[in-house]
């Protein structure tokens, strides 16, 4: 009511009326007799009534708008979940207990909870942990108009039992109030056999969608709403086989996490180079993630993208890292690389490319056991020349400190070392506590 009101006033304010008014009568006089100006002081007391005028007026409307929305965010009774305020977006109502399942609730209770209370509006709707109605039933069925007439911007659901992943059914109304507000969906630990997604197929402004430790999802359908997607994530599907349709059904990601999904080499290539030539998917994906898909080497294409700056292969199997293979766009800014736990042995020259001022990378828990100015000079350098948090992490890795393929670090740029954490000779020696006299003998 307030945005409204401040939308709608004119943009004649009371003290400015007041002198186009004054103006005005002001001309009428002139043309039909002489004018007799008030006394200096009256224009003075009146100027000043109107800035007092303002004044209250402006506190009067502050407080109105901080009392409207503190009211708006006040948590009703939703019990047998939960509530609380999530600042400055809204309430956050968080039905269940991920760890505890005695405390999971059922798609009734949540129900009833939303009937009961008043407020229109909720940020994220959490159901962390729901129960089927009866022991003798594994399906979890969301029905029509779960909401009652609410709006929500994220919903999660979560049908994870002891007994394993339930069945997952949504009523195609399901959410039907919330169509044009929801940005975020997400379901975990569902069997979604029976899960189309037409309950979102009317959205509008759908971005995000995530599907965790699930079984038996069908694929994405040619549905509208995927195409506008910027962001998905797919974490520990074993089963997904579905990698062939996001190049063509999701052509606007911009963030792309498949972790743990263990699609290996061969299926990781063709889903990077099918994004890569895509119309669009070469101008629009920034983040890409595959962490724990048995890679063995660095997928191809991922050099091709224009603007990625965030790559996560983290877990994996890669043993070398060739020369180009994680060459940038110099028109991005790189924010991270995760190349930790792998079994990276050899990184060739000129392997990393691009800015890597602000970025923070990560070939920890590797057997790396050289670290070569060709390699890692230029990235250092970059990152020195700027006040931030740009690193590199080595921590657990075998190097070998008795040659001269650390001088340069050790002895002639040791100011870079302060980019460089974590490095340890392999019998646990800092690098920062390595004497730059014991390579004097090394060329430069």
């Amino acid at each position: 009511m307030v945005t409204t009101f401040l939308q709608t006033t004119p943009l004649c304010v009371p003290w400015k009326c007041a002198v186009q008014e004054s103006h005005i009568n002001h001309g009428a006089v002139l043309g039909t007799q002489e004018l007799n100006p008030q006394p200096v002081e009256s224009s003075l007391l009146i100027v000043m009534l109107f800035i007092l005028f303002l004044v209250l007026t402006m506190d009067a409307l502050i407080i109105v708008r901080h009392y409207t929305f503190r009211d708006a965010f006040v948590c009703n009774d939703y019990s047998p979940c939960v509530c609380e305020i999530y600042e400055p977006y809204g309430l956050v109502v968080h039905c269940g207990d991920a760890v505890n399942a005695k405390l999971s609730v059922t798609v009734l209770d949540v129900r009833k909870a939303l009937n009961r209370t008043k407020v229109r509006h909720i940020y994220w709707l959490d159901l962390v942990s729901l129960s089927t109605e009866s022991q003798s039933s594994d399906i979890i069925n969301i029905p029509a108009d779960l909401l009652n007439g609410k709006s929500v911007d994220r919903i999660a659901i979560n049908c994870s039992s002891m007994a394993g992943p339930l069945r997952l059914e949504i009523h195609p109304d399901a959410f039907r109030s919330s169509l044009q507000h929801i940005g975020h969906f997400e379901v975990a630990g569902c069997d979604l056999s029976r899960l189309d997604f037409d309950f979102l197929a009317n959205s509008s402004r759908l971005m995000s969608l995530s599907i965790t430790r699930s079984i038996h999802f069908r694929g994405f359908p040619p549905m509208a709403f995927l195409a506008r997607l910027t962001s998905l994530r797919v974490y520990e599907c074993l089963d997904f086989q579905y990698w062939n349709q996001i190049a063509d059904r999701l052509p606007l990601l911009e963030s792309l996490f498949l972790d743990g999904t263990q699609l290996g080499d061969r299926s990781v290539n063709k889903l990077v180079n099918s994004i890569a030539s895509s119309p669009t998917g070469n101008e629009t994906l920034q983040q890409l993630s595959l962490w724990e898909n048995r890679l063995t080497r660095v997928p191809d294409g991922v050099s091709s993208f224009k603007k990625l700056s965030y790559v996560n292969f983290f877990g994996n199997a890669i043993r070398t890292i060739p020369r180009g293979s994680l060459a940038f766009s110099q028109d991005v800014r790189v924010t991270f690389l995760i190349l930790s736990k792998n079994e990276l042995t050899d990184i060739e020259p000129g392997a990393f490319q691009g800015d890597f001022s602000e970025a923070l990378v990560y070939l920890d828990f590797n057997r790396l056991t050289r670290f070569d100015s060709a390699v890692y000079e230029d990235m250092l350098q970059q990152m020195s020349y700027v006040t931030s948090t740009a690193g590199l992490y080595v921590h657990n890795n075998p190097f070998v400190c008795d040659d001269c393929h650390l001088s340069w670090l050790i002895r002639d740029k040791r100011y870079l070392l302060k980019r460089v954490h974590n490095g340890r000779c392999s019998n646990g020696t800092q690098f920062e506590n390595l004497n730059p006299r014991g390579y004097d003998h090394c060329l430069p």
